[in-house]
């Protein structure tokens, strides 16, 4: 079950596991994992509440607020969060990117709707996490294929006046 972004806020128990549930998880991995987990939050403009990293599978509980449309400035911010360190290339990328924006044409309302369809959304922050990591993760382990076993799982959870309530748990933000 999933609420509609447009419609308003909601906080999601999501959970992932390693492919045949192999413990590849290590110290460093669980660093790096730890890191791209709050950065792409930032990017996506998702609140992560807690998370647990295993060595084989990692639990987060995200809360998503209802969809607001940020202004350029803040959409260039995000995406440049996801290129700390950029090549030639994205420089270029980017220049150009902000030259379409500020000229009004077509191809930068283009841009800006595939920006906004990755923000504001349990399962495009997934992805995008679930990505990403797993992209680090085989080049730093010389292997490739899949990492992850299957699509995430998410339960949505219940707002309370305490909190959020899941089973017999309460998180207080």
């Amino acid at each position: 079950m999933k609420i509609s972004p447009e419609v308003g806020e909601a906080a999601y128990h999501c959970m992932t596991r390693v492919v045949a549930g192999d413990r590849l998880l290590d110290d460093t991995a669980k660093e790096v994992l730890r890191k791209q987990l709050w950065l792409v939050a930032e990017f996506c403009g998702v609140e992560v509440l807690t998370y647990a990293i295993m060595s084989n599978h990692f639990h987060v509980l995200l809360k998503v607020p209802k969809k607001t449309i940020p202004p350029d400035e803040e959409l260039l911010r995000r995406y440049k969060l996801l290129h700390p360190k950029p090549t030639k290339y994205q420089i270029q990328r980017l220049e150009a990117i902000e030259a379409v924006l500020k000229s009004g044409a077509p191809a930068g309302e283009a841009w800006r709707r595939r920006e906004l369809a990755l923000m504001g959304d349990v399962s495009a922050f997934m992805k995008l996490l679930k990505q990403r990591f797993a992209i680090w993760f085989n080049k730093a382990h010389h292997r490739y294929g899949t990492l992850f076993a299957e699509r995430f799982k998410s339960v949505l959870i219940e707002p309370s006046d305490r909190g959020y309530a899941y089973g017999c748990l309460l998180y207080r933000p």
